[in-house]
């Protein structure tokens, strides 16, 4: 079996161990991470991704042909909601996002919710590509630096108001988790989540991941359980209970 595998890339380094290891062909496209920040953007990016696959499929511009398109996604913002399905099925984990894939499994990442309220997930994913390469780190350096740029644009006191308002995001946790990988283990980032917790006086803990979903994802062991499959012309459609996605007629 051949299986195209489409996601963010936050889960890089783990599909692509996976995919190495897989009994099937795995062929990888990554989109960028921080696109759950903009559920509309992800869909559209997603389907144009679907889409293009399916073109060069059936216009023989790839020499071989998928079986089936997998989607490193979970529900993410409801970006996966209206995607749609066209020669080839689908397959996307049915969780709320990618913290319950690195975690291995929707009911894991809900206890662990319900222990930890408040908390903030990072791991190597979230720090290379949604961190590092943004400047997302609201380190104390960051902000000296912004702040002035802010108020050489809008004065001292809007400086003031538009950091505030920046980090208002901060109140609402008290934990930052980091999720040790067993594909890549970076003591760094250990050490940024540290920090990033230090600095907004936030506890800092970790957890060990589980790639169960992920090595399932790669190596086509789908059950109807933890994994969404939309045939042929079906497209996503949300769901309120613990499927969170259902297949239609679309």
């Amino acid at each position: 079996m051949r299986i195209a595998l489409i996601g963010c890339r936050v889960f890089s380094r783990e599909l692509n161990y996976y995919a190495s290891q897989s009994p099937h062909t795995v062929e990888l496209t990554w989109l960028p991470q921080g696109l759950h920040s903009y559920p509309d953007r992800l869909r559209q990016t997603v389907q144009d991704s679907i889409n293009e696959l399916e073109r060069q499929y059936t216009e023989k511009e790839a020499h071989f042909e998928a079986n089936v398109i997998a989607l490193g996604y979970g529900l993410c913002s409801n970006g996966v909601i209206g995607l749609k399905a066209g020669r080839l099925p689908l397959v996307v984990p049915r969780t709320d996002d990618c913290i319950a894939v690195f975690l291995g499994s929707q009911e894991r990442y809900l206890d662990l919710f319900n222990q930890m309220r408040g908390c903030y997930w990072l791991n190597n994913g979230w720090i290379e590509y949604g961190w590092l390469e943004e400047g997302h780190i609201p380190s104390s350096d960051m902000l000296r630096l912004r702040r002035a740029e802010y108020a050489e644009k809008y004065g001292e006191d809007n400086a003031d108001f538009l950091i505030e308002t920046e980090l208002s995001w901060i109140k609402n946790y008290h934990t930052c988790t980091y999720i040790e990988s067993t594909v890549y283990d970076c003591p760094a980032y250990r050490e940024t989540a540290q920090r990033f917790a230090s600095e907004n006086s936030w506890e800092c803990r970790t957890v060990c991941g589980d790639h169960r979903m992920l090595r399932m994802l790669a190596e086509g062991a789908w059950n109807n359980d933890e994994f969404l499959i939309v045939p042929p012309g079906h497209k996503i459609a949300p769901v309120y209970d613990g499927r969170k996605m259902i297949a239609v007629e679309g």
